[in-house]
């Protein structure tokens, strides 16, 4: 039998009762917000499009038993669900959509916001600020626009490789945003702060439906070599405030995305030779680049300096050069330089003389370096923007080439 003094009892007495009270607390109240998995439609894309005065909100739900590998495994049920409904406000359709879901849609999940293109005109401020309140969506999600179809099309369309649109939507952006350089992926906290900022301008990647529609909606689409309907990324939608003004093409995506510095690899195009009917080309694959911007005061005129720096590897010579000469690596450097600035310069030109919205984040630049010049032209940065110069410098070094420095054709002939 073992013997403690009184105090050491006391407190070991203390001790355990604190516990045992914790523990009786915890059975008791539970957690307060805890909901049951079977009483929820979790929400996996959310869609907004515009309908006269009013929205149309859609919510794609996941069908559980059917992605678990359950009955949907046989093709009877689809593995998600589109609830939609209409309402003046955001909170209005989501409220009203309780009479069509026999559960409560739980948001805690999301994984891609879509916004109508004819929404995304008209303003998007409302929806946000209610996302922004709403305590279960996260901030993580990411946010597209449906180019030239409605939200809720997008939403429809069965996906091959993936097992819901949402799921096809994320990764593909993802994944498209780091290898091929003229899409970006958007998160809802960027997307906001870029809205509410005074000093840039918010971006976000479009997407449109190949195909037919309709074929799209049956389940029939992804059990074909070749489905009849596919989503794809088309072109970045440019905005001013909370308002969608338009669209970039492939080039000028590709120079914005080089001012931001999230260019992770590219391929770079050049034809044989200048000037010429020739559909062959030298390819070049970027690494490692990297993008430096510094604003500057010239006689109280801003101008900025974009730097552009990193690796090429040429992947694809169709062309008979020398690849072992270094002449020829620096030729299509210079090349590969040329077609870099001038992309850059097609998205400057565009945003200073169409649109007139500081998607770089130029003001950004003055903010942090020149507080003084911001702070005097902040209010007047519609007339400042279009006016600053833009000087550009892209110093990609094209220094080795895969497996192989002879063409295929060249190796053919011995």
């Amino acid at each position: 039998m073992i013997k403690v003094n009184g105090r050491r009892s006391n407190t070991l007495r203390t001790v355990c009762l604190i516990m045992l009270a914790m523990l009786c607390s915890t059975a008791v109240s539970g957690c307060w917000n805890r909901r049951e998995l079977n009483d929820l439609a979790v929400s996996v894309a959310v869609g907004v499009d515009k309908r006269n005065n009013r929205i149309l909100l859609s919510d794609q739900v996941l069908n559980v038993e059917a992605i678990s590998g359950g009955k949907g495994s046989s093709g009877v049920y689809a593995p998600v669900n589109l609830f939609q409904e209409e309402g003046h406000s955001f909170q209005e359709a989501a409220r009203k959509m309780t009479r069509k879901s026999s559960r409560k849609i739980y948001v805690g999940q999301l994984q891609v916001l879509v916004l109508g293109e004819d929404f995304a005109r008209s303003g998007v401020a409302k929806v946000l600020d209610h996302i922004s309140r709403d305590h279960e969506y996260r901030s993580d999600f990411l946010v597209i626009i449906a180019r030239e179809v409605d939200a809720r099309d997008v939403l429809q369309v069965f996906t091959p490789l993936e097992k819901t649109p949402a799921t096809k939507l994320k990764n593909s952006l993802e994944v498209s945003s780091k290898a091929w350089g003229v899409t970006t992926a958007v998160q809802f906290r960027e997307f906001t702060s870029n809205v509410i900022s005074k000093s840039r301008e918010a971006v976000l990647t479009g997407v449109n439906i190949s195909g037919a529609l309709e074929a799209g909606n049956s389940s029939d689409n992804i059990n074909r070599i070749s489905p009849s309907a596919r989503i794809y990324s088309s072109g970045l939608a440019v905005f001013k405030r909370d308002r969608m003004l338009g669209w970039l093409n492939e080039e000028e995506s590709l120079g914005y995305n080089f001012t931001r510095g999230h260019i992770k690899s590219a391929v770079i195009e050049q034809p044989c030779a200048k000037g010429r009917k020739d559909h062959r080309r030298v390819s070049v694959e970027l690494l490692r680049t990297k993008t430096k911007m510094k604003g500057s005061l010239e006689k109280g005129r801003p101008i900025v300096s974009i730097f552009i720096q990193g690796d090429g590897v040429v992947t694809d010579a169709q062309c008979e050069l020398d690849y072992t000469d270094p002449s020829t690596l620096d030729q299509i450097g210079r090349g590969v330089n040329e077609q870099i600035k001038s992309a850059i310069d097609s998205a400057v030109d565009i945003m200073q003389k169409r649109y007139n919205s500081d998607i770089f984040g130029f003001g950004e630049l003055f903010e942090r370096k020149h507080p003084s010049f911001w702070k005097k032209e902040k209010d007047n940065w519609d007339e400042v923007f279009p006016r600053i110069q833009v000087r550009i410098q892209s110093q990609i070094v094209v220094k080795q080439m895969y497996k192989t420095t002879k063409s295929f054709e060249e190796r053919m002939k011995g």
